[in-house]
């Protein structure tokens, strides 16, 4: 900024003696432009001594914005001076008022003039490269602007030499026009940055970085803020069950080091969550349904597995005193609830229902020694009928319920053990009458 600053008062000091000297429009668009590049060079200073200042209360993120809005504004300065400029140059074709007094030393002026500009340019585009920095890209805009607006204008007077008076405004308004595009183009993206634009390209080279890391089970979200040349990256992620804490730390400072190596510099916070098992949704909904008021019970969980997505079917039995009305409101709180903890879940079904009455049998075990003996004899070829005890026998009205423990082979695989004992149900209640339930415990010899 000091060598920007030294080369801006000095070119404007000899430019406004060679405009006074020659009237040239080229000449006097130059000196309005090296005040300009004074104001921006102080300008560009005040923006980069705010903007690396740490984050503090006010701005939790930084005052890299700073740096943003100063670009705007010395590229909405520049473009109006440039409106003007071409204002002037038709003016003077309009009015045919081409006087000019052309002396040697304007041309060394100009010349002099570039070779300043070339050098300044020289060193803003690498400190424009190295700190990312918007306000040194838009004094390197300015400053290339200014070499080939020095070079249009000296070319206008080499002309005007040779009395074609009409070159120097021409030449005036065409580094004009040349000057708003860049600046036209250069404000979009300031102004892209300003309103927290970040290019899908970033986002996606991102996700792909977390898409190849197999222990993540769904990323949730993944969003970026960029103040200054700083990526704030803020990911949310659901990981494997399985993983112990030392674990996710460890895959958390992976995806870190992944992400820094492609946008160096960046801060970036990782949210985790272990995904939830079929058992642990299911103990999930429970544990919300069952607390919501007037909710007396629950049964016939049911998950369904849709791509990355559940959907959840559950029975609910309510107090007999709750009306329809008050029913939705029930539903919609467990649908709520359960939907702030799953993140997953895609849609809740739930069926509601009146409590049932609690069914009171009869214990009749004691008296029921001939039909436990019968059931004895009849299970033999199934099973060995000395394994199996606690029987229970309760009766309501003309049903029956009964339950009892039974021992099996071991080494038995459950498909087998399931299918003896669905053998053994079926033979108890084809035999015998007014049999309701069948309840088996299967133990290993």
């Amino acid at each position: 900024p000091l060598f920007s600053l030294l080369v801006s008062i000095f070119l404007i000091a000899v430019k406004i003696i060679i405009a006074y000297l020659t009237n040239s429009l080229g000449v006097y668009s130059e000196v309005l432009n090296n005040g300009l590049d004074l104001v921006l060079v102080l300008i560009t200073y005040i923006a980069i001594r705010a903007s690396i200042k740490p984050a503090d209360k006010d701005h939790t993120y930084g005052h890299g914005k700073y740096e943003n809005f100063s670009a705007l504004v010395e590229l909405t300065i520049i473009s109006l001076l440039f409106f003007f400029i071409i204002y002037k140059s038709i003016q003077r074709i309009i009015y045919k008022n081409f006087e000019l007094n052309l002396v040697w030393y304007a041309y060394l002026v100009l010349a002099l003039s570039i070779a300043l500009n070339i050098i300044r340019v020289f060193f803003l585009n690498y400190a424009a490269k190295k700190y990312s920095s918007v306000a040194f890209r838009s004094n390197f805009i300015n400053y290339t602007g200014d070499i080939l607006s020095s070079a249009i204008v000296l070319t206008g007077l080499i002309f005007a030499k040779f009395g074609i008076y009409i070159a120097d405004p021409i030449a005036s308004m065409i580094v004009a026009v040349i000057l708003i595009i860049f600046t036209l183009r250069f404000s979009f993206r300031i102004i892209r940055n300003l309103l927290d634009y970040i290019p899908a390209q970033v986002t996606e080279n991102i996700s792909n970085v977390l898409n190849g890391f197999s222990e993540i089970k769904k990323i949730n979200n993944v969003k970026i803020h960029e103040v200054g040349n700083i990526k704030f990256i803020n990911i949310g992620l659901e990981l494997d069950s399985n993983l112990h804490l030392s674990q996710v730390e460890k895959i958390k400072d992976d995806i870190r080091s992944s992400i820094i190596s492609k946008y160096p510099g960046s801060d970036i916070i990782i949210e985790t969550r272990l995904a939830l098992s079929e058992n642990a949704i299911t103990d999930r909904v429970k544990e919300i349904i069952l607390n919501i008021p007037h909710v007396k019970d629950i049964h016939n969980i049911y998950i369904y597995n849709i791509d990355k997505y559940i959907d959840i079917s559950v029975h609910i039995e309510l107090t007999e005193n709750v009306t329809l009305s008050d029913a939705e409101i029930i539903t919609k709180s467990a649908e709520n609830k359960l939907k702030e903890l799953i993140a997953e879940l895609r849609r809740i079904y739930i069926h509601i229902e009146d409590k049932k009455n609690e069914e009171i049998y009869d214990d009749i075990t004691d008296s029921s020694e001939n039909f436990i003996e019968d059931v004895k004899n009849l299970i033999s070829h199934h099973i060995n009928p000395d394994t199996c005890h606690n029987f229970t026998v309760l009766r309501k009205n003309e049903l029956f319920n009964l339950s009892f423990h039974c021992r099996l082979d071991r080494r038995l695989n459950i498909k087998k053990a399931h299918s003896i004992i669905t053998e053994i149900e079926d033979d108890i209640k084809g035999n015998f009458k007014g049999i309701n339930e069948i309840a088996i415990h299967v133990e290993p010899e």
